[in-house]
């Protein structure tokens, strides 16, 4: 039962107050929620978990079918334009010559798609968890004024990437309009989290929470294209 309560205290504080949980956290009053990991552990399972039970696409559709994909399990179009986070096989094409390229190369737009799909979902879930600390150090970078440790970005960190699983899995069975609703609003919670834990006007925040954001998008397309490529390697 206790564990049952700080589940329900965890999750209302993660959902309901962008940003207060890690407060909570940081402030020492932690009996009453899980820990961080452990929280981005459950969220993990149960996503992923689901995506691979219910053959889900993981992303944000910030526009209609356009955004942000970790993982597709399904087409978006036969063109062979599309499908593909980011649309990264053809930066890889143009730019490496291996013999695994060359390869993947040579199967149709069906048969790299299903090719990636299957070798992604093995290891989407590691690349995710890869990305918090990064996203921490970005954290740290752009307030690097407010003295606070590593360890408090961090925290910060595997909360939004926690809510952020969870919305992924909502959004995944949305029609289009809502999903874009609910795209939008992962976006301002996260700049009210970051207010309400680091502190500052609203233009700063939304000044650096811009930067943030952009900056981490970036390292996220180069990790995805690393990742794709090594998985056409190995």
């Amino acid at each position: 039962m206790a564990r049952e309560g700080q589940l329900w205290q965890t999750l209302s504080k993660l959902f309901f107050a962008p940003g207060a949980l890690t407060v909570d956290y940081v402030a020492g009053r932690r009996a009453r929620y899980l820990r961080p990991l452990q929280l981005y552990l459950m969220a993990s399972v149960i996503v992923f978990a689901a995506v691979q039970f219910f053959g889900l696409n993981l992303g944000l559709r910030l526009y209609g079918e356009e955004g942000v994909h970790l993982l597709r399990s399904s087409r978006v179009s036969v063109d062979g334009s599309r499908g593909y986070s980011l649309r990264l096989t053809p930066i890889i094409l143009d730019h490496f010559d291996t013999p695994s390229v060359r390869r993947f190369g040579a199967m149709s737009p069906e048969e790299r798609f299903t090719f990636l799909r299957a070798r992604r979902a093995q290891y989407v879930s590691y690349f995710v968890l890869f990305l918090v600390p990064i996203f921490a150090l970005t954290l740290g970078l752009f307030y690097r004024n407010r003295r606070r440790r590593y360890a408090e970005h961090l925290i910060f960190g595997l909360h939004c990437q926690s809510f952020l699983l969870f919305m992924l899995l909502i959004e995944a069975k949305l029609p289009a309009i809502l999903a874009d609703a609910l795209s939008l609003w992962v976006i301002a919670y996260f700049i009210v989290a970051l207010k309400r834990v680091y502190g500052g006007t609203w233009t700063e925040t939304l000044g650096r929470g811009t930067a943030i954001l952009t900056l981490y998008f970036a390292i996220y397309i180069v990790t995805n294209l690393l990742l794709v490529l090594a998985l056409l390697t190995f």
